[in-house]
């Protein structure tokens, strides 16, 4: 089930995917404001890309833009409901189970991520380098070891993009706590 189901079929959300909803919304305001705005998401592509030192004019740096605001965009059409060009809190949980091709909206900006992590083009993900981009979108170091681990099935200390990708839509569109991403929301250990 994913989010844009959650709420319009009448069930409840539950407590453990209200928390990744909290945990999300603190993350993606980048600037701490309470509100979630276009500008929050180009600070993350931003640092994102700082922290990987990939150019923001390369054509990876240019699809962590495109995907970062085509995220925003996606949110914005579908949760702003007074129409102010942002997001509160109440907003952002309220609505999320309004009518949103979630998967789509998601879906540009997981896939630049993941491209971005591959920095060699080889089609897999290195620890080191996903640590580095976990970490600059404010997730905490050790649950990202983590789902690394979970996500490395092979045990090579590897995992193919798109595996990656996938999980990263599963985080913003899955309304279970049974997913290995969810994790990611866990304190700090």
């Amino acid at each position: 089930m994913t989010y844009e189901s959650t709420r319009s079929e009448g069930s409840e959300v539950s407590e453990g995917v209200l928390e990744r909803l909290r945990f999300r919304f603190r993350m993606l305001d980048t600037d701490g404001n309470g509100y979630l705005e276009g500008e929050d998401f180009e600070r993350l592509a931003a640092d994102v890309l700082e922290a990987m030192d990939e150019p923001a004019g390369s054509q990876k740096g240019r699809a962590v833009f495109a995907g970062h605001r085509r995220y925003w965009e996606g949110l914005r059409d579908a949760l702003d409901v007074d129409g102010d060009g942002r997001i509160s809190p109440s907003e952002y949980i309220a609505r999320l189970g309004a009518p949103v091709e979630a998967r789509e909206t998601v879906a540009d900006y997981a896939e630049s991520l993941a491209a971005l992590a591959d920095r060699d083009g080889d089609g897999f993900i290195e620890l080191g380098d996903f640590l580095t981009c976990m970490t600059a979108l404010g997730f905490h170091r050790a649950n990202c070891v983590t789902l690394f681990t979970r996500l490395d099935e092979a045990g090579d200390g590897r995992v193919p993009v798109d595996v990656w990708a996938a999980t990263i839509v599963d985080y913003y569109t899955s309304a279970s706590t049974d997913i290995p991403v969810h994790g990611l929301t866990a304190p700090a250990r």
